[in-house]
């Protein structure tokens, strides 16, 4: 074989590999999470976090959660669902509806129902802690549920459950929060269409209350209660899984989370029983 040939036949190899990566990634990562029971463990959560709602895993694998009620945040131990520390926002507990935790770098987010984000660092002894406050457009009429932190765009997107935006009512909107100019983009980073989750994977009652990013492929996540489900989109916002949950198992999801070995972690408001965290792995031999 000449150069030229074992030239082309070498690009032609890259080439198929290069497409079949791509067909892979654009096929998502959710299918390859076991769901069923006997693959997946528990945590029972302490009285305090009965309304737990978002959580976030910061960098070196530390698991953080909060309620909805109260600005208090609690680090839980990832194996006993015990509370390691916890502290609060301000001198005073502020009293709002938190819906939402994201880790970024040395500093924790949290949203509200109407869309204020709230930013702290990770306290050192101290049981209060000062933060800074930031206002967006949005409002209670969105009812923002979920908050991550996309390192992709360096922003946070704010998925909402209710109101999408003027104009878009067969939609549910997910917006982004630049975090170099602290500005909430005005259009929405991603719009999910109503029309095509009840096509494609017969949902009817799609209602976002968690977000997080994939690890690995940077696909997007998204949590639903009402009917409770995982929604994956690529990074682009193509439409690629969905999956139900048992109701048996997941009374109320709310918030959503990775750890680094891929593990997904959903965390259930206690209602009639105690709230719990559920780590659900990888089926063998897939990433």
């Amino acid at each position: 074989m000449n150069s030229i040939s074992k030239f082309v036949s070498s690009s032609l190899v890259f080439l198929c590999f290069t497409i079949a990566q791509q067909n892979a990634l654009n096929e998502g990562t959710l299918p390859n999470y076991n769901f069923s029971e006997e693959h997946s463990r528990t945590i029972t959560l302490p009285k305090q976090l009965n309304e737990i709602s978002g959580l976030a895993i910061t960098g070196d694998n530390r698991l953080f959660a909060h309620n909805d009620e109260i600005g208090t945040v609690y680090e839980v131990d990832i194996k006993t669902g015990k509370i390691l520390y916890q502290f609060y926002l301000g001198k005073k507990k502020l009293k709002k509806d938190f819906e939402g935790i994201a880790a970024v770098n040395d500093s924790l987010f949290l949203v509200t129902s109407s869309g204020v984000l709230y930013k702290f660092n990770y306290p050192d002894d101290e049981r209060n802690v000062e933060y800074i406050k930031v206002k967006t457009f949005l409002s209670a009429k969105f009812n923002v549920e979920g908050l991550c932190y996309d390192k992709a765009t360096n922003s946070l997107l704010l998925a909402c459950k209710d109101y999408a935006g003027k104009n878009l009512t067969e939609y549910k909107a997910i917006y982004a929060f630049d975090l170099s100019t602290y500005i909430l983009n005005e259009e929405p980073r991603f719009l999910i269409n109503l029309d095509s989750l009840k096509n494609k994977f017969n949902i009817n009652n799609f209602s976002p209350t968690g977000i997080e990013v994939h690890p690995n492929s940077a696909n997007i996540y998204i949590l639903s209660s009402h009917e409770k489900m995982i929604v994956e989109l690529s990074s682009d916002g193509e439409l690629l899984n969905a999956v139900k949950l048992k109701s048996k198992n997941h009374r109320q999801p709310e918030g959503i989370a990775f750890l680094s070995d891929l593990s997904l972690l959903i965390s259930d408001e206690g209602k009639e029983g105690k709230a719990k965290v559920t780590f659900i792995t990888l089926n063998s031999n897939r990433h």
